[in-house]
């Protein structure tokens, strides 16, 4: 059975892989944004629907780091 320290640290290793994974998330949906804009200016006939979803993915991307940011002052909280 695992000890109060062996789970502290398995806690700990456990958010730092969730803190890269939603930043690895963040930097995913801003790079499906940046596609979605460049895409706008190129097609005149889907440039709303690119825009709007450039903006939507761009709102993610903070999102995501955002929670990120969260997970990772926890984890220096506690460190």
């Amino acid at each position: 059975m695992p000890t109060n320290e062996e789970k502290y640290h398995a806690l700990l290793h456990d958010l730092n892989e969730l803190g890269v994974y939603l930043h690895g998330r963040g930097e995913k949906t801003h790079a499906l944004s940046q596609q979605f804009a460049e895409n706008s200016k190129k097609d005149s006939s889907n440039r709303e629907f690119d825009l709007s979803q450039s903006r939507m993915l761009d709102y993610q991307h903070h999102l995501w780091h955002e929670i990120g940011n969260l997970v990772d002052k926890l984890i220096k909280q506690y460190e």
